[in-house]
């Protein structure tokens, strides 16, 4: 017999009243639309129905939507977050606030995916393992910073609010967790050169240790890295969002 859903997942329950009253407190007074992304026991659910008009869930777990839909003045969507249509889901009321508690095995391929759209959200205050918030806010030449803190410069300015340890949470984790707040904003880049220079972040990127011109091979050369008046010697982690953006300008 397999494990529960939730185990399979990677999420953890935050049960720590104090800890989800303070995910609440940090979004804005409006807009007064949230979305929850994974409601779990309702542990955001009970704060932000006390403080919101309207709240809409993301739930993939069938098993914990009758407790959520006695115990909670939200909407529910049964659906996985990494494949529901937020155009269809949010796009009539937009704009809207986001809070969750981000399962640990996806959270970042489900934040990878929000973090463009700020047509459609204005502040995100997330939850995810200490180590994955330390890469988002990572700066260049600073540990961690790789292309998911390239991602967060292009469309948010963002900020830790703070920590939380495993004891918030249940089955315990076997690492801290931490609370990032995001400003989402559309990019100052036009969108051709921002997706050019991101696609060759990405591909440097897998060959942190190597400089630039080896990093970069074959889809720039030299020549490239002269024209943009980056030394030779930078490593790919080192190299900001406008600096990916000159080498393919």
């Amino acid at each position: 017999m397999g494990r529960p859903k939730r185990r399979r997942m990677g999420q953890n329950f935050l049960v720590d009243p104090t800890a989800a009253r303070r995910i609440v407190d940090l979004l804005a007074p409006t807009p007064g639309r949230v979305l929850e992304i994974g409601p779990g026991k309702g542990a955001l659910s009970g704060p932000l129905c006390e403080r919101f008009s309207r709240v809409l869930a993301v739930e993939m777990d069938e098993e914990l939507l009758p407790a959520l839909r006695e115990n909670f003045c939200i909407d529910l969507h049964v659906g996985d977050a990494l494949k529901v249509n937020f155009d269809e889901l949010l796009a009539e009321e937009a704009p809207w606030q986001l809070a969750a508690n981000l399962p640990y095995s996806v959270g970042t391929a489900i934040l990878r995916r929000l973090l463009p759209r700020h047509d459609l959200i204005r502040r995100m205050v997330i939850m995810l393992q200490k180590e994955v918030i330390e890469r988002l806010l990572a700066e260049p030449s600073g540990r961690g910073h790789g292309y998911l803190a390239l991602l967060r410069e292009a469309y948010a300015d963002a900020w830790q609010a703070f920590e939380v340890p495993p004891g918030a949470f249940r089955p315990r984790p076997k690492v801290d967790s931490a609370v990032a707040v995001l400003e989402l904003r559309a990019p100052a880049f036009a969108p051709g050169e921002l997706e050019a220079g991101l696609k060759l972040a990405s591909h440097a990127l897998t060959r942190p240790r190597k400089a630039l011109p080896g990093a970069l091979k074959p889809l720039a050369g030299p020549e490239d890295i002269e024209r943009a008046g980056l030394d030779p010697a930078l490593r790919p982690g080192m190299l900001d969002l406008r600096q990916w953006i000159g080498l393919v300008s």
